[in-house]
């Protein structure tokens, strides 16, 4: 469950801070298990946004790893600006939304 109250889309509210191959990585609370499941399995994530509770999550992976996530079931969220584009997938992560 999203633990995000009152938390503005493009805010860094409500997020930690992980070392991920020497970087310090910003990421949204309820995401931080999936997201280092991920990069157990040698996923590259490009960013990640649990939605908030107001929109739907997303978690962005280098293009190498697309099939690697298809493979694992995730869903392909799609971008109005990058149609074509399918490194953007829907968190599995349970929360709910108000």
């Amino acid at each position: 469950m999203c633990n995000c109250k009152d938390v503005d889309i493009g805010s860094y509210q409500n997020q930690v801070t992980l070392n991920y191959n020497g970087k310090q990585i910003c990421i949204d609370k309820c995401l931080v298990e999936e997201i280092k499941y991920l990069w157990s399995l040698g996923i590259t994530t490009t960013g990640c946004c649990c939605g908030h509770n107001k929109i739907d999550g997303f978690i962005g992976v280098n293009f190498d790893d697309i099939p690697k996530m298809k493979s694992l079931g995730y869903s392909v969220k799609f971008n109005e600006i990058r149609p074509n584009d399918e490194d953007s997938f829907y968190p599995k992560t349970k929360y709910n939304k108000n």
